[in-house]
């Protein structure tokens, strides 16, 4: 039997990023690999569901036979670590599959796992474009049915490994997968057993997720990112979207939910992450961005300009140019991440409206920002 899609991609990233990402990220290595492996099972399920609706298989092939899917990556998964970019196209297809429950799904995926969520979100965004650069070889030649018919295949390989908690997400029910789980619970001479233990499993995994779980994430996460605490607000259109306490998306949030305030305000971003002298957003960057783009997904009559500027060393037209590039990477990566094109403007500022004080090395480093502006509520 040939090497499933999981299998194969679990072996390369084994080999090539198991010990970099879990040392960058501060997780052990068993549990980064389980999340991981959920991650490319949980795309395959989504692809496998989603193949069933009209022109998905199309869009889908397009997205792998694009010029940029290169199956080069597959041989670069510690370049992805190490924050070397990976283009947009992984961005797309976790959009195309999952839309404003991205968060949700990676959350899961992370308590499963064992995981942070921003770890489990980060290991999405890494198997996103392995993925899509093992199906070059994959599917080359296929019609859309072939397609349709190698990712049923696929998922069911893989759907038995799959956790209950992502199959809400992936349009199926929990309760018709694992095979080998749905048989057990049937079988009829223990019939009254199950549904018992499943309700004692049930009772001590919430004494767990909410006494001893909860707290070492937010702790973790706390001291990582310097903020006060995560918490999870319900957007429009019933998303929930986990964010960090009074920061820049908990800002912006609140002043689109205040009907007395009008459009007009900017809210900078805080962590976003460029390569030095470049326009290259590092990997770190992806969970701030993807948060913003689920906030404006939630909000549609929402339109913004995004900003950039730089402080005033070195060549001014250089750090003009810079802070274009810059503005208009970020506006590509929420295009990428499913925000309307035409809800998004991108401005280079270059050294113009400094934040701070040029002449220090803290007023430089707030000079050196990217801005949203609201400019349509």
């Amino acid at each position: 039997m040939s090497s499933t899609l999981v299998d194969s991609l679990t072996d390369i990233f084994r080999s090539q990023a198991l010990g970099s990402f879990a040392a960058r990220y501060g997780e052990s290595e068993p549990s980064v690999l389980r999340g991981f492996e959920t991650s490319i099972g949980t795309m395959i399920a989504g692809l496998s569901s989603k193949l069933g609706q009209a022109g998905f298989a199309r869009q889908l092939l397009d997205l792998i036979n694009n010029p940029a899917n290169d199956t080069k990556i597959l041989q670069n998964a510690r370049g992805l670590v190490e924050g070397q970019p990976a283009g947009s196209l992984g961005s797309k297809l976790t959009s195309m599959l999952f839309g404003g429950n991205l968060s949700a799904v990676t959350d899961t995926i992370g308590s499963t796992s064992g995981l942070r969520g921003g770890t489990a979100a980060s290991l999405m965004s890494l198997g996103a474009p392995l993925l899509l650069g093992s199906l070059v070889q994959r599917v080359r030649g296929m019609d859309t049915a072939g397609l349709t018919k190698f990712f049923s295949d696929e998922s069911a390989r893989a759907g038995e490994s799959l956790p209950r908690g992502v199959w809400r997400f992936v349009g199926r029910d929990a309760e018709t997968v694992p095979p080998v789980a749905s048989g057990v619970v049937r079988e009829p001479s223990r019939g009254w057993l199950w549904p018992l233990l499943a309700a004692a499993a049930l009772i001590l995994g919430l004494f767990w997720w909410f006494g001893a779980r909860k707290p070492i994430v937010e702790t973790v996460r706390e001291a990582a990112d310097s903020a006060p605490g995560w918490v999870t607000r319900t957007l429009p259109g019933n998303v929930d979207l986990r964010i960090p306490v009074d920061r820049m998306e908990d800002h912006l949030l609140a002043f689109l939910r205040d009907t007395s305030k009008a459009a007009g305000t900017a809210f900078d971003f805080d962590r976003l992450l460029f390569d030095t002298n470049s326009a290259v957003l590092q990997q770190a960057s992806e969970e701030q961005l993807r948060a913003i783009a689920t906030i404006l997904r939630a909000f549609p009559n929402v339109n913004v300009k995004i900003g950039g500027y730089t402080d005033n060393t070195g060549d001014r037209s250089a750090n003009q140019i810079l802070s274009q590039q810059r503005a208009d990477n970020v506006k590509q990566q929420l295009i990428a991440m499913g925000v309307s094109a035409n809800r998004l403007e991108a401005q280079g500022y270059g050294e113009q409206y400094p934040a701070a004080d040029n002449s220090t090395e803290e007023g430089r480093q707030r000079n050196r920002r990217i801005s949203l502006h609201v400019t349509q509520k």
